[in-house]
């Protein structure tokens, strides 16, 4: 359950987009707390180990505290298995969800004549899922044709309709109703 808690911060918003509702910064609510539910989570699963592996017995093998039979321990150890591997799963879900989500850049009708770019300083994201949100909200933007974050560069491009084109304060704001921070920069 702590490893659960622990990847909120990107499978709760992650699966509010996915199914069309909004997360207005739920991502940042949760990373707050997920070095916490690691640290439980590893608690755990040690305490586990130790008393799977490690501890002795300190009962006669046919007393009433006695494991009853070999069959019985192996299942303890292989859920203790399958439950260590479901926890790293759930922990490590902020580094590999950029890959599951894909998310897909918006195909940008109209050519570089209509188009202008536009670049941004994102601040506060903490995983590969951020990011999307963050492109999300940014493609969100009237005007804004096309959209891409780089989590690790904490950077948004974005090419934006020169006709119609979204003010800096509205792109701005849209970054900072899904939770993080954003500031202008330099055009590439």
């Amino acid at each position: 359950m702590a490893a659960l808690v622990a990847s909120a911060c990107c499978w709760i918003p992650f699966l509010l987009v996915s199914s069309g509702a909004a997360t207005t910064g739920l991502s940042a609510r949760f990373e707050r707390v997920r070095p916490y539910s690691l640290g439980v989570t590893a608690l755990f699963l040690g305490l586990g180990f130790y008393l799977v592996y490690f501890k002795k017995e300190q009962c006669a093998p046919g007393a009433a505290c006695a494991v009853p039979n070999e069959k019985l321990q192996r299942i303890n150890r292989g859920m203790l298995w399958i439950a260590t591997v479901a926890a790293l799963v759930l922990a490590l879900f902020p580094n590999y969800v950029g890959i599951l989500a894909n998310p897909a850049v918006a195909g940008a009708s109209g050519d570089s004549e209509t188009s202008a770019p536009v670049a941004l300083n994102i601040e506060g994201m903490a995983c590969e899922a951020c990011s999307i949100h963050v492109n999300r909200a940014l493609e969100g933007v009237a005007g804004v044709l096309e959209s891409s974050v780089d989590f690790e560069g904490a950077r948004a491009q974005l090419r934006v309709d020169s006709h119609s084109r979204p003010s800096i304060q509205d792109l701005v704001a849209a970054v900072e109703e899904a939770g993080y921070e954003a500031a202008p920069a330099e055009a590439p």
